[in-house]
């Protein structure tokens, strides 16, 4: 009887190497089920940074309002974000559903981006349509 290890060639190791990482990848960008839409590639641990390097912040986040509206998602790292824009989605948002923004918690990195004045973070509640209802 043969041993495991010599049934396993290379190219099997390999084969399975690569279905664990694909596999580790896809689970660690995909949306929740709710989030709203958003960009689709996502590398792990640096999620959209890398789309966001390619030209200017504020042109890609001008692009993708266009492209999905005014309530998108992405993933800064490994952290969802649901980016609002416009003046009544951020309104409708903070006026109509407070609540759902008063669990939040703080973010560091956006007191960095922002020199402190970003006072809207992060939202523990992914699920966007009870906001723009």
């Amino acid at each position: 009887m043969t041993s495991l290890l010599e049934m396993l060639d290379i190219n099997t190791g390999l084969a399975l190497g690569v279905a664990v990482l694909s596999l580790l990848w896809w689970f660690s960008v995909r949306r929740p089920a709710g989030a709203p839409p958003g960009p689709w590639l996502a590398v792990p641990l640096l999620g959209h940074l890398l789309l966001m390097m390619k030209k200017d912040p504020l042109e890609q986040f001008a692009a993708w309002r266009r492209q999905y509206g005014d309530v998108f998602s992405l993933y800064l790292g490994s952290q969802l974000v649901v980016v609002f824009n416009g003046y009544k989605v951020i309104k409708d948002a903070l006026v109509k559903n407070h609540n759902a923004f008063s669990d939040r918690v703080h973010c560091f990195i956006l007191d960095i981006i922002t020199d402190s004045k970003g006072k809207l973070n992060l939202v523990k509640d992914l699920s966007y349509e009870v906001v723009l209802k």
